[in-house]
């Protein structure tokens, strides 16, 4: 798998979003091995991202092409 940094920053110690040439976002950020509310699947792993992360990843895939209600639909829902 091949991937391409949308949001985040270049060291390896600040959550960022990548995009996989199989058309799937990586996220890397915080663990997170408990949480109220979380239920993990076998092989599932849960990690931590600042919204703004999120907001940054999505505006740059839709300057690549994807619908900026995407974007809109997020914004609303972090709110």
């Amino acid at each position: 798998m091949k991937l391409r940094k949308v949001s985040g920053c270049d060291d390896k110690t600040c959550p960022t979003v990548y995009v996989s040439d199989r058309g799937t976002a990586v996220v890397q950020g915080d663990h997170v091995t408990s949480a109220e509310g979380l239920t993990l699947g076998e092989g599932e792993t849960a990690v931590e991202l600042p919204p703004e992360i999120i907001l940054n990843a999505v505006s740059a895939l839709v300057e690549s092409g994807v619908s900026a209600d995407v974007v809109q639909r997020l914004r609303e829902t972090l709110k």
